[in-house]
């Protein structure tokens, strides 16, 4: 998979990039603090989901099933998104990121997690930072999400979090060069911070990646459009 991207440089320009991946694995439950992550797998087993047998979990998924469109088609009404950072490289080796939502069907989730995983489309902001130009305060960086279930419905903050409550960048590749099933490149998703509220299946899903050090944000918005469940 190829993405051509721009990215914001630290001093606020705009530049061109191409990432790659040959794979890309979604992972969960990797939060620092295990209390969070014992919340969030909480959170999944009172809709049906099993606990995981390992933690941090990896998902591999198709790497072609990446989007960063404005409208997420999903079948059923049992779909709900999650917010995350995406990591992939360039030709070069350097890392960029963005914030992403793992969104994932929750009622397939309770027979396999990994099939859950390949049910949606996962989504991305258009804009992309340099890991490099953000790492000596990632800790601070803060993610979040809001929803709003029908057009006429306020919109809720669903989801927020400092990325100190994820394992490192680092520590996250290790995990999934350790599991990977070739020898090509690796994209990967963070793994989520817990839910504010109850777990949303419809409407818009907007999310953000927010630097306070260097004064930006990467935001992005999308519509999940629900298909029918037919036999």
């Amino acid at each position: 998979m190829r993405l051509e991207c721009i990215y914001e440089t630290r001093h606020g320009s705009i530049e061109k990039t191409a990432i790659e991946w040959d794979q890309c694995v979604a992972i969960g439950y990797s939060g620092r603090d295990q209390k969070g992550v014992m919340a969030h797998i909480n959170e999944l087993r009172a809709i049906g989901v099993p606990t995981p047998e390992k933690v941090p979990s990896m998902y591999w998924i198709d790497p072609e099933h990446i989007s960063n469109g404005a409208i997420l088609y999903v079948v059923g009404g049992s779909c709900s998104g999650e917010v995350e950072f995406f990591a992939a490289r360039d030709r070069s080796g350097d890392v960029f990121v963005t914030v992403a939502s793992d969104h994932t069907d929750r009622q397939l989730e309770t027979v396999s997690v990994s099939k859950a995983k390949q049910g949606c489309t996962k989504i991305l902001a258009p804009i992309f930072w340099k890991l490099s130009d953000v790492r000596h305060h990632w800790d601070d960086i803060m993610i979040r999400s809001w929803v709003r279930e029908a057009p006429d419905k306020e919109e809720r903050l669903y989801q927020e979090g400092p990325l100190s409550n994820l394992l490192p960048p680092e520590k996250l590749y290790e995990l999934a060069v350790e599991d990977r099933i070739n020898n090509g490149a690796i994209a990967y998703f963070s793994g989520t911070v817990p839910t504010i509220g109850e777990i949303c299946y419809k409407g818009s899903f907007r999310i953000e990646m927010e630097d306070s050090v260097l004064g930006r944000k990467i935001k992005h918005i999308y519509t999940a459009c629900e298909l029918p469940d037919r036999n």
